[in-house]
């Protein structure tokens, strides 16, 4: 866990909500054999679900279907603040993209990352509606 700090249940809500195609980010979706497809992306939720580097053994294995799904992190940055407003996930997935490794190192903790704000808002969300 990063220590982000939980959201107040409004700005969960605008955390957990799908956008729009006029603010939806994309990503590619890598194969050896298939070449890359984008993939349109409407929330942070599907966003860190799509989010995969996978491994090199997988890559290379005969007959492989392994992929990857990629996503430029330095508009991910952007699209996190822009759109959603979360300045501190933001400032930490650039912590990440900051260590200068390459995307397969640095995806899998930014995608902790993400699901660690999902899971933060999810249970915020969980509580107001316990109490309500």
């Amino acid at each position: 866990m990063s220590g982000l700090t939980a959201p107040t249940p409004e700005r969960a809500e605008h955390i957990l909500r799908e956008v729009g195609v006029d603010e939806e980010f994309v990503g590619l979706k890598m194969s050896a054999m298939g070449g890359s497809s984008p993939s349109k992306l409407h929330s942070l939720v599907a966003t860190a679900r799509f989010l995969d580097a996978g491994t090199y053994e997988e890559a290379i294995r005969p007959a492989s279907k392994a992929t990857i799904g990629y996503v430029d992190l330095n508009l991910l940055v952007k699209w996190v603040t822009d759109v959603f407003g979360d300045t501190e996930l933001a400032a930490a997935i650039q912590v990440e993209i900051d260590t200068g490794k390459a995307f397969g190192y640095v995806a899998r903790p930014i995608k902790a990352l993400l699901l660690e704000r999902v899971e933060q808002c999810e249970s915020v969300l969980a509580q107001v509606s316990a109490t309500a």
